[in-house]
């Protein structure tokens, strides 16, 4: 028996969409774990934003040039999104997302590099934060499951209990496509 599965175009479409409707999260999970992390963000910013702020005699409402530039805007900012970037780069997930056994992958199924974090966590949660966090919305009509930010980086959020099951029916789909 031949190790080289081939599959019809049509089939392989349908194969891949049933492999990204169980391993790919959806919109709902990833709404949770961003409300977990949206309470983690606002508890790190009580914990070291007020007390530093009193500690260095800092009025966190004074403001250069306009009041969006305001001393607690600024630091509100460098906290949300180092907090994504970094535990993103150190974990491939942040707490919100390993409370919900979520993580973020290449969509290649290559190393997330550093470029690809930033671009995700920085550039593309800051276009995706444009009216509201409406933006977040794509993840719901976008057949790879993936927001703005993570098409700008080419990553999806998958399952972490279903990371071995992806990879290994992906595996067929990767070969066949390349043969293509």
């Amino acid at each position: 028996m031949s190790e080289r599965m081939v599959y019809p175009s049509s089939m392989v479409e349908g194969y891949e969409r049933d492999i990204i409707n169980s391993t790919h999260a959806g919109f709902g999970v990833r709404l949770v774990a961003f409300l977990i992390d949206g309470i983690v963000i606002g508890s790190l910013k009580a914990i070291l934003l007020r007390p530093l702020a009193k500690l260095l005699g800092w009025d966190l409402s004074s403001y250069v040039g306009a009041p969006l530039f305001s001393i607690e805007n600024i630091a509100s900012s460098l906290i949300f999104f180092l907090y994504f970037v970094l535990m993103t780069w150190f974990f491939q997930a942040t707490l919100g997302k390993m409370l919900m056994g979520l993580k973020v992958v290449s969509a290649d199924d290559k190393p997330l590099t550093f470029l690809q974090v930033v671009t995700r966590e920085w550039l593309g949660r800051y276009i995706s934060g444009f009216l509201g966090h409406l933006l977040y919305l794509v993840i719901l009509f976008n057949p790879h499951k993936q927001g703005i930010h993570d098409m700008l980086s080419d990553t999806v959020v998958i399952y972490e209990r279903q990371e071995r099951l992806r990879d290994r029916l992906m595996a067929p789909v990767m070969k066949q496509n390349s043969t293509l």
